[in-house]
């Protein structure tokens, strides 16, 4: 039952809707209609004259003197004050010459080399090969100097390397 009434509930709408619409379309009509009664549709006759015709008369409009604005007056009659704009100041200096940031070319012969030539068998690199070392043959290299070790002992007797252990238990040992 409660479905049935909802759609006669969208049927009444529906209809509604197009109703509307259909009335609308008809006062859009009827519109058009009185807006076109308007015009009688008559189109204007071409111009008798010619084009040079034409184009003389726009000439002399062209040229007569413009209509003369009057000049502004105060309630008392005297002549508005006209403000003259004063020329714009630059604080940009023009004066000033460009010149170029570019070295200017020396003469020179393209016959004699610039530097003497090098040898590539007396450069450094050439001397090693790499890749003929043997890995497990080569001494393995301590990770810090014998001077720089020291026990716990030693370690727990500094304020401040116990101060620092303290702080970095409690950073990797959150409880929290």
């Amino acid at each position: 039952m409660e479905k049935l009434q909802t759609l006669v509930w969208l049927l009444i709408g529906l209809g509604v809707f197009i109703w509307r619409m259909v009335q609308k379309a008809r006062a859009t009509t009827q519109q058009e209609r009185r807006e076109r009664a308007g015009t009688t549709g008559k189109v204007p006759p071409l111009p008798v004259s010619s084009f040079e015709e034409l184009l003389k008369q726009m000439q002399s409009q062209n040229r007569s003197a413009p209509p003369s604005t009057p000049i502004p007056v105060t309630p008392a009659g005297r002549p508005l004050p006209q403000e003259i704009t004063p020329p714009a100041h630059s604080m940009e200096r023009t004066e000033t010459a460009a010149r170029s940031l570019e070295r200017p070319t020396t003469a020179r012969s393209l016959e004699a080399p610039r530097r003497e030539a090098r040898l590539a068998s007396s450069l450094p690199r050439t001397n090693t090969r790499h890749g003929q070392e043997d890995y497990w043959s080569r001494q393995p290299r301590p990770t810090h100097p014998p001077e720089t070790r020291r026990t716990v002992a030693d370690m727990l007797r500094n304020p401040a390397d116990v101060r620092a252990a303290f702080v970095l238990s409690e950073i990797l040992q959150r409880r929290f």
